[in-house]
């Protein structure tokens, strides 16, 4: 009997197991992801060494930061759901396509073989002859030249240069990259009087290069090697590049676009510099991606963040000039209270003329973005810049008006924890207020809102000017956590692609954080892929278009089906209409 219930009991546990497991799936999923990507970030960073990364200076700092990322995975999976797979294969087939286009790009790779530097020689033990007629080369002498020089009018692509020899003489013919610069790769062929090709090589052994021949560079190089005359006559040392087969073609671009990507997707966490770069760029994205998340969860699309941002920059800037010898603990949190109020009362201008004027809030937000971005710069340039500047820039802000960095040798500051402040405060507002309840309703259905009650013009109005604080943190933090300074195009129109966060995180206030690192992640690696591996920013670009292209055409889908469904539901309704009308 006692066996019989502990089975009963195991059996209940295991049952009871199953429901708990299906309701924290996501949990766990997310809990993995995040962790072994935290670990993946830091193992990458520091190569796998313990020592080498508690020998680096702020180390628990980075740890806390890649914590963080893994907290911003975890609430990726947990929020989105299946919109998370959505949204990862939206950017998977981005960076496919991107891939394609990269290698596209590189399918003229191979043609550096067929470029650079050359020399040819002709080397023998036996005495030079002295010819009656003029040649272009003697025994043991060298010659060269560049094939196929860029921007030339008549680049060589060929040389046919003659010797004179007599019968029985042993000799070598060499052709050969100049340094390991030049990575030609050379054909070579011995010729008689006639044009008849006598012999031909179009690569060097290992020992010819190593031990044979002091001027070989690599396996390129074209050697004929101890081939002994037939007759006295003048010959012809003839020499180009190989011709490139398609293989080499292909293989050379899937290389190239290898590298390419390598550096794209490995290296903003190479080492802890670049990371530096990929967090603070991410932070201004968040940011400007929930301030875009916020005013658009109303079905408001304001696009004035770049003029929020401006204005933002600028007021904490002019605090930051003017408080030389106030202490840090006072003037940072006032400077963030005053970026915050610039950018609530420039969003709160868009959301008055939208609210009680009936204005056109992507217009009038377009237009107040061009006031915000030229006031700034007359202020810049009549007011801050300094007169013996050599460029418009105001002055370095003194230690105490920078936010304070948390991971030496970077730019990455205590904005790390002010973006966690502003995540949670936005969330709250959102899910947790009245006011986040009416932000939804009147984005679910404007006319149900004024049906319900709603005060939408104050709704309006408000959601605009919060979304403006976000907008005017992200500009502080530009002004006194990256540059340091006001300088011009302080955002280089950065505002904008916080659109893009937005619209990856589904307008998802808590998903934002991981749709801003992931679009800083592809920004930061297009600066490396550049450097490290030659390929043009522009090809990131392409990624980034396409990432937006496909969520477009995903909202494009979500609403036309919308569209259709509503019209089937007003259908069926006319049809019962109509049945009633018919048994009356």
């Amino acid at each position: 009997m006692t066996n019989q219930r502990k089975r009963q009991a195991a059996a209940s546990d295991s049952a009871a197991a199953v429901p708990f497991l299906r309701k924290h799936m996501l949990m766990i999923v997310g809990m993995v992801a995040g962790a072994v990507a935290t670990l993946f970030i830091t193992q990458t960073m520091f190569g796998g060494s313990v020592d080498k990364m508690t020998g680096t200076a702020s180390w628990q700092n980075i740890l806390l930061v890649n914590g963080l990322v893994g907290v911003c995975i975890l609430l990726f999976v947990v929020e989105l759901r299946r919109g998370a797979i959505r949204v990862l294969l939206t950017v998977i087939v981005a960076l496919l396509l991107g891939f394609l286009v990269t290698f596209i790009f590189n399918l003229d790779e191979a043609s550096r073989f067929e470029r650079g530097e050359f020399r040819v020689q002709v080397i023998s033990e036996a005495e030079p002859v002295d010819a009656a007629e003029d040649v272009d080369l003697r025994y043991n002498r060298a010659r060269g030249g560049e094939f196929n020089k860029p921007n030339v009018v008549e680049p060589v692509s060929e040389v046919a240069w003659t010797f004179a020899g007599r019968s029985g003489d042993v000799v070598s013919l060499l052709a050969y990259a100049k340094n390991r610069r030049s990575p030609v790769d050379m054909l070579v062929e011995l010729r008689d009087a006639t044009g008849l090709a006598l012999a031909s090589a179009t690569s060097a052994s290992e020992v010819q290069v190593d031990e044979t021949f002091d001027d070989l560079v690599s396996s390129k190089d074209a050697v004929i090697e101890g081939y002994t005359l037939p007759a006295d006559a003048v010959y012809t040392l003839y020499a180009r590049p190989e011709d490139i087969s398609a293989a080499t073609t292909y293989s050379e671009a899937l290389n190239q676009s290898r590298l390419a990507f390598e550096a794209l997707l490995l290296g903003p966490i190479e080492r802890v510099n670049r990371w530096g770069v990929w967090i603070q760029d991410a932070i201004t994205l968040i940011l400007l991606g929930l301030s875009f998340a916020i005013v658009f969860r109303a079905q408001q699309f304001s696009l004035g963040a770049e003029g929020q941002l401006y204005f933002g920059a600028l007021v904490s800037g002019i605090i930051a000039l003017n408080s030389p010898n106030v202490p840090s603990v006072i003037l940072i949190p006032f400077i963030i209270l005053a970026a915050s109020t610039a950018g609530f009362v420039y969003g709160l201008i868009p959301g008055a003329l939208k609210a009680y004027l009936g204005a056109n809030e992507l217009v009038s937000t377009l237009m107040l973005n061009v006031i915000a971005t030229r006031f700034f710069e007359m202020v810049l340039n009549f007011q801050l810049k300094p007169p013996t500047a050599g460029y418009v820039a105001s002055e370095k802000f003194t230690p105490n008006a920078v936010l304070p960095v948390i991971v030496d040798k970077t730019q990455v500051t205590i904005a790390v924890f002010i973006l966690v402040v502003v995540v949670f405060l936005a969330w709250l507002l959102i899910r947790r207020t009245p006011l986040g309840y009416e932000i939804r309703i009147i984005g679910s259905n404007l006319r149900f809102a004024d049906y319900g009650g709603v005060n939408s013009r104050r709704t309006i109005m408000l959601v605009m000017a919060i979304s403006g604080i976000v907008a005017g943190l992200a500009g502080m933090h530009l002004a006194n956590g990256i540059h340091r300074q006001l300088i011009l195009n302080i955002s280089f129109a950065l505002a904008f692609e916080g659109v893009v966060v937005a619209l990856l995180a589904r307008l998802n206030v808590l998903v934002v954080p991981f749709t801003g690192l992931l679009y800083a992640y592809l920004r930061a690696g297009a600066q490396f892929m550049e450097r490290d591996a030659n390929v043009s920013f522009e090809v990131v670009r392409m990624i980034q278009a396409i990432i937006i292209l496909l969520i477009t055409a995903e909202a494009l889908v979500s609403f036309f089906q919308a569209r259709q469904k509503r019209a089937d539901i007003d259908e069926a309704g006319h049809a019962l209409t109509q049945a009633e009308d018919s048994d009356v």
